[in-house]
C-alpha cells in the first residue's frame, strides 16, 4: 500500500509540472504501469496472508476440535470409574448387611431363654458365644474384614458375655472343687470353690460384670469381696490381702476388685474362688473359659 501511494504522489508530481516539460507525457505511462505492479503485488501479499490466516485458524479448529474429543474421552473415563466404585460400595454394603444379618441371626439362636435358665444353658451360650467371637477373629484378620463394620456384632457378643462369669480371675489351675480333707484342721467336707496359687499382691479381676453385694472380713475368709450377677450368678473371692472395691459399686468384667493374700484361715498366699448359681454352689471348672 504504501508503494501505491508513492507511485501515485509521484505520477501528481509529474503532471503538475504543465504543459511546459516536454517529456512528461512520455513519461506517465511507464509510471503507471509501475503503480499497477505494485498494487497487484500488494493484492498478492494480502491474498497469501489471507490463505496463511485461514490455514492458521483451521489449524486452531482441529487442535480445540481434538482437545474437546479427549476431554469427553476422559469424562467418559472418569464417569465410568465412578459408576464401577459405586457398584462396588453397593456390593459391599449389600455383602455386610448380608454378613450382619446372618450373624445377628445366629447370636440370637445362642441367646438362652431367661424362662428358665440353668447352669448348662448359660455354659452352652457362653461357649457357643465364644465360638462365634474366635471366628470373628479370624474373621477380622481377612482383607474383606476391612470393608465391613462389625462393630455392633462384637458388642453384642460381649454385652451377652459380660455377666457370665467365664473369666479367670487370675492366672492358674483351679484345684480342690468337691469333698476334700481340710488342710488345717484335718476333717472332710464339701469345698464348694477352687483354690488358685498365685503371690501376695498378684491382681484379682471380676470373673463377671456385676454388683459388689458384700465385701468385709471374718476369721475365716479374710479379706473377701461377693459379686452378684444379675442372672442367678455370684461369684467370691477370699483370703485377699487387699480389697479395691466397695458394697453396691458396679463392676465391669475383667475390672481388678483385690489382690491376692493369706489373710483368714489359711495356710499360704491364695485365692479361695467360687461360684453358686441362685445359692448353690457350682465348680467353675464347669464355666470358666476364658
Amino acid at each position: 500500500m504504501a508503494l501505491l501511494l508513492l507511485g501515485t504522489a509521484l505520477i501528481g508530481f509529474l503532471l503538475g509540472r504543465g504543459s511546459d516539460v516536454q517529456g512528461a507525457a512520455s513519461t506517465v505511462q511507464p509510471i503507471t504501469g509501475l503503480a499497477d505492479t505494485l498494487l497487484e503485488h500488494e493484492n498478492r501479499c494480502a491474498q497469501v496472508e489471507q490463505v496463511n490466516l485461514q490455514q492458521e485458524l483451521l489449524q486452531a479448529r482441529q487442535e480445540a476440535e481434538q482437545l474437546a474429543d479427549s476431554l469427553i474421552e476422559k469424562q467418559e473415563a472418569l464417569q465410568e470409574q465412578q459408576e464401577t466404585l459405586q457398584e462396588q460400595q453397593d456390593e459391599m454394603a449389600r455383602m455386610e448387611e448380608k454378613i450382619l444379618n446372618a450373624l445377628m441371626g445366629n447370636l440370637t439362636e445362642k441367646t438362652i431363654s431367661r424362662s428358665s435358665p440353668t447352669v448348662a444353658s448359660y455354659v452352652q451360650q457362653a461357649q457357643d458365644l465364644l465360638l462365634l467371637q474366635r471366628k470373628l477373629d479370624k474373621f477380622n484378620d481377612t482383607p474383606e474384614a476391612a470393608e465391613v463394620d462389625l462393630t455392633q456384632y462384637e458388642e453384642n457378643i460381649q454385652q451377652k458375655l459380660a455377666n457370665i462369669p467365664t473369666l479367670k480371675p487370675i492366672p492358674g489351675s483351679l484345684t480342690g472343687y468337691g469333698n476334700r480333707r481340710h488342710p488345717i484342721y484335718g476333717y472332710y467336707h464339701f469345698h464348694g470353690a477352687v483354690d488358685m496359687g498365685a503371690p501376695k499382691g498378684t491382681p484379682i479381676k471380676a470373673s463377671a460384670a456385676g454388683r459388689v453385694s458384700d465385701t468385709g472380713y471374718n476369721s475365716s475368709s479374710g479379706n473377701f469381696v461377693k459379686i452378684s450377677h444379675g442372672n442367678g450368678f455370684e461369684t467370691l473371692y477370699f483370703h485377699c490381702s487387699k480389697v479395691h472395691v466397695t458394697t453396691g459399686e458396679r463392676v465391669s468384667k475383667g475390672q481388678v476388685i483385690a489382690d491376692v493374700g493369706n489373710t483368714g484361715t489359711s495356710t499360704t498366699s491364695h485365692l479361695h474362688f467360687g461360684i453358686s448359681f441362685y445359692g448353690t454352689p457350682i465348680n467353675p471348672n464347669q464355666i470358666i473359659m476364658e
